[in-house]
């Protein structure tokens, strides 16, 4: 990997140092005219991560500056890593109930559309939270969406 920029440095340490790991509020002495350069540079490399919330700092951005990642606050039910009240949490309640949701159901609490909905349950809910999605389908009825415990 090559090396990275003080600029870079400075802004996974700052992000390391959160417990969200964002990237937001960038340290002061970072100009606002590089920002968009630097961010676009973290994400090419897979330092950092896009999410609901901005970006985040990717487990390649911790091994960059030496740190080994946060493990995470979790859960009880998912084993993930949620800040109460976000789009993300509400969705992932909604899928922990017994009898899941649909994509209209996460559509309507989180405001959503369903390209984005099937987009988090891809990326986010399988790749980057490790869940496990499953779905079924009653006759007459949407599909619905589920998270299952894979502890049990």
């Amino acid at each position: 990997m090559s090396q990275l920029t003080p600029t870079q440095i400075t802004i996974l340490t700052a992000a390391a140092k959160r417990p969200d790991g964002n990237i937001e509020p960038m340290p002061d002495n970072i100009n606002a005219g590089i920002k968009p350069r630097v961010i676009q540079g973290l994400l090419t490399r897979e330092l950092i991560i896009t999410n609901e919330n901005g970006h985040a700092i990717a487990p390649l951005g911790y091994q960059a500056i030496g740190l080994e990642p946060e493990p995470n606050t979790t859960n009880a039910e998912a084993g993930v890593n949620l800040r109460e009240g976000t789009k993300q949490a509400r969705m992932i309640t909604l899928l922990q109930r017994p009898e899941g949701a649909s994509i209209e159901d996460i559509c309507q609490e989180t405001g959503w559309q369903k390209h984005t909905v099937r987009g988090v349950f891809s990326n986010t809910l399988k790749k980057r939270l490790g869940l496990t999605l499953t779905s079924y389908k009653n006759e007459g009825q949407p599909r619905h969406y589920q998270i299952i415990d894979d502890k049990t």
